[in-house]
């Protein structure tokens, strides 16, 4: 379950409009810049997850996006789901064939026990947990 690059920017898009804190629209031009995501992709980023109903976007010169429910209630899970499908969570990252807990490959008993770690993080880490750490400076080991 290694997830797309499309919704990690997705996952950053989202933790910028959280950050803004307004309820206003947040343009797309200041998202993109803010979370160093291109802007052509990000666009397309807007549409996915307008139709998830994880935002609401406006046109216009007062346009924007914003978050459709509280950041803290959106979680990565959602994200990943509304860009990479429902698939993205019981896939085998080495797509070696196809594989779930009824029909196991053999890298499956290896995988399980890591797939269940990241599913859990994903289902209960929040937008707003990202939004957090990201206003945080980056700590050196």
């Amino acid at each position: 379950m290694l997830y797309s690059k499309t919704a990690k920017y997705a996952v950053l898009a989202l933790a910028e409009v959280a950050r803004s804190g307004s309820e206003d629209p947040v343009p797309t031009k200041h998202i993109a810049e803010a979370a160093s995501i291109p802007y052509p992709l990000l666009a397309k980023v807007v549409g996915r997850l307008r139709i998830a109903r994880i935002i609401r976007a406006t046109r216009g010169k007062a346009g924007g996006v914003v978050l459709a429910r509280p950041a803290d209630e959106v979680t990565i899970l959602d994200v990943v789901i509304a860009l990479d499908g429902p698939g993205i969570v019981s896939k085998c990252p080495l797509y070696l064939e196809p594989c779930d807990c009824e029909d196991p490959c053999s890298f499956h008993h290896l995988w399980k026990p890591a797939h269940d770690a990241v599913l859990a993080f994903l289902r209960t880490t929040t937008i707003q947990a990202v939004a957090d750490a990201c206003g945080q400076p980056a700590t050196k080991p």
